[in-house]
């Protein structure tokens, strides 16, 4: 757990003595710093409950007596794509504790932050936008890469230069988007709630800042809902793209088939079992087969030719 502390309105790292406010951070599911700081502070046994479940929660606000349970969701990059990790977090008057199972980028950027002596937003709620505000900021560019990775596969397809199957590729965008989606919808409702007055842990000044993070994720859902939607259209030109390959390939061997059919007729002909075929005898006979063979079939040619089907 790392601990920060406002002494005369500068941030510290450490519990300092004489502190105005406080910020602990937990990271882990290790409570045995946790609990003990739960009981001190007065954190409700709901609240507590729900921060170290296994269960994934989605974005929501508690409010109890003197402080507030708040639930949000940041991106955390991975090979496979990008994943969502759930932030708790409880607010007081004085005090705020962020608690992840893994660290989140926008919790170790406020703190680099806070190291360099740069300046945040004044008191415990403006800390808390500081970290809501990079973990919404850094969503957008993951959500544009997801996007990227569409327009290539698109281009790949109108270029006939796809090496291999981007059709699980495509749908695991699709998931990735959908799955990111649902999980910020409700976090739209928290970041109003917080903006318009509903709280005193959120001084007036602030709330403000809150409606801008509240943009910001409106902007985010507009560009998942665009990117599912780009989704469907890759892997609709995808599948047509094969199926204009499928027809052209078909067409060939149609064409290929129709030419030998003559050929085939004739060759069935001549190779019946009676003595009195016509030709069968004859020194020419075999040369008068193929030459009617090649002339059927290269006046099918030119008349499939003249009709355009190839």
């Amino acid at each position: 757990m790392d601990t920060w502390s406002c002494v005369d309105g500068r941030w510290q790292p450490g519990d300092l003595p004489g502190a105005e406010l406080r910020w602990f951070d937990v990271c882990g599911r290790d409570d045995s710093e946790f609990q003990p700081l739960a009981r001190q502070l007065g954190l409700h046994a709901l609240a507590i409950e729900d921060c170290l479940s296994l269960l994934v929660h989605a974005p929501k606000i508690d409010e109890f007596a003197d402080h507030l349970f708040v639930v949000f969701h940041a991106l955390v990059p991975e090979p496979e794509g990008p994943a969502t990790e759930e932030v708790d977090v409880f607010l007081g008057s004085r005090f705020l504790i962020t608690y992840q199972d893994r660290r989140v980028p926008a919790t170790a950027a406020v703190a680099e932050a806070l190291a360099e002596g740069i300046t945040v937003r004044p008191g415990v709620d403006g800390l808390l936008y500081e970290i809501a505000d990079r973990a919404v900021d850094a969503i957008l560019p993951q959500v544009s890469d997801l996007g990227e990775q569409l327009d290539v596969f698109q281009g790949e397809v109108l270029r006939g230069e796809l090496a291999g199957n981007p059709n699980t590729a495509i749908l695991s965008i699709r998931s990735h988007a959908g799955q990111i989606r649902r999980l910020l919808l409700p976090q739209l409702t928290v970041m109003q709630r917080l903006s318009r007055g509903e709280f005193g842990q959120i001084a007036e000044g602030n709330r403000i800042y809150f409606r801008d993070v509240y943009d910001h994720l409106v902007r985010i859902d507009l560009a998942l809902e665009g990117l599912r939607e780009d989704a469907e259209v890759a892997l609709t030109t995808y599948l047509s793209a094969v199926n204009n390959r499928l027809s052209e390939v078909m067409k060939v061997l149609s064409v290929v088939g129709a030419l030998a059919l003559p050929a085939s007729v004739i060759a069935g002909i001549f190779g019946t079992n009676f003595d009195n075929v016509p030709g069968l005898h004859s020194n020419w006979g075999f040369v008068a087969m193929l030459a009617a063979m090649g002339s059927l079939a290269v006046s099918m040619a030119i008349y499939f030719r003249r009709r355009r089907w190839f």
